[in-house]
């Protein structure tokens, strides 16, 4: 069903906004870059801005100088497509920190896009080296 999606353009618009505002904010601090290969498509609401929140709070607070750069890109693959959140922060090592519990955010989008378009998320992170959390959203058989 629709329910509960809208277009990928839309929900970037919405993240772009909060990204702008967390920019005056935190003036240089924060670095923005976009890679967006592709927009036709769905997704489902509040997907992207949570997780582009989580990348600010701990990935770009996180760094020493509280410095750094987040990356949203986007690509069409053969089966789905992706949205790649990707930030240059501390990172961490997934085994040991990353519970949902802790990560309310992450988890409720992982729900939402089970149910609403069997989509997942795939969290790669090292310490020291980053973080990209890819959403996969597979294309309408």
């Amino acid at each position: 069903s629709e329910e509960g999606v809208i277009p990928f353009e839309k929900e970037l618009q919405h993240t772009r906004l909060y990204l702008e505002l967390e920019q005056i904010r935190f003036e240089d601090a924060l670095r923005v870059e976009y890679d967006i290969a592709c927009t036709d498509f769905m997704i489902p609401t509040l997907t992207l801005e949570p997780i582009v929140e989580n990348a600010v709070r701990h990935g770009i607070r996180g760094n020493a100088n509280g410095q750094g750069t987040v990356m949203i890109s986007s690509r069409e693959c053969e089966n789905h497509y992706e949205v790649l959140v990707t930030d240059d922060g501390p990172g961490f090592d997934p085994k040991t920190v990353y519970d949902d519990k802790s990560h309310v955010g992450i988890r409720n989008v992982r729900i939402r896009l089970k149910t609403v378009c069997r989509g997942s998320i795939k969290i790669e992170s090292s310490a020291g080296g980053g973080t990209t959390v890819t959403i996969l959203l597979p294309k309408e058989k």
